[in-house]
């Protein structure tokens, strides 16, 4: 129970911070975007794009998922959805495969940008840790995906 109130309460400090969200760059909000939805949502807060409502559904059945069963289902149920939405429709069947595997954005914009190292180290066990603290901290940073894309040459 204690675990499932703090996450509802940051998620509804994510929620009410995104319509109050500064000019400048970085900050708190787009590192827990980062964390909670997607390695790219925050860097991409940065440039002053919104969370996706389908981002926000997927968000929700994460806050559902602390029930037995009927929340590991609803949870799944939502990120494929938000698969098939942000990445199946533009991509097709590698655009939702990224979506649900990588992070929602990495599919959807697999047609204009290749999946960084950083992304694909998600899927490696224990070390998926180093990931999960550095994209934050980028956005954290006022890191946005527009600079990284040069950095990296993600550009297709």
């Amino acid at each position: 129970m204690k675990k499932g109130f703090i996450f509802i309460l940051i998620t509804a400090t994510l929620f009410m911070s995104t319509f109050l969200q500064a000019e400048e760059k970085g900050g708190f909000v787009p590192c827990l975007a980062s964390c909670l939805i997607g390695p790219r949502v925050g860097l991409e807060l940065n440039e002053n794009k919104d969370i996706q409502q389908t981002e926000w559904i997927m968000l929700g059945g994460q806050l559902i998922a602390a029930a037995p069963v009927i929340g590991q289902i609803a949870a799944t149920g939502t990120r494929a959805y938000n698969a098939y939405v942000m990445g199946g429709e533009k991509n097709g069947l590698e655009g939702a495969l990224a979506s649900f595997f990588l992070g929602s954005r990495v599919g959807n914009e697999l047609d204009t940008r290749k999946i960084r190292t950083i992304e694909w180290l998600q899927l490696v066990p224990c070390i998926c840790i180093y990931p999960a603290i550095a994209i934050p901290l980028q956005a954290y940073n006022g890191k946005t995906m527009t600079e990284i894309e040069v950095e990296e040459g993600l550009r297709k």
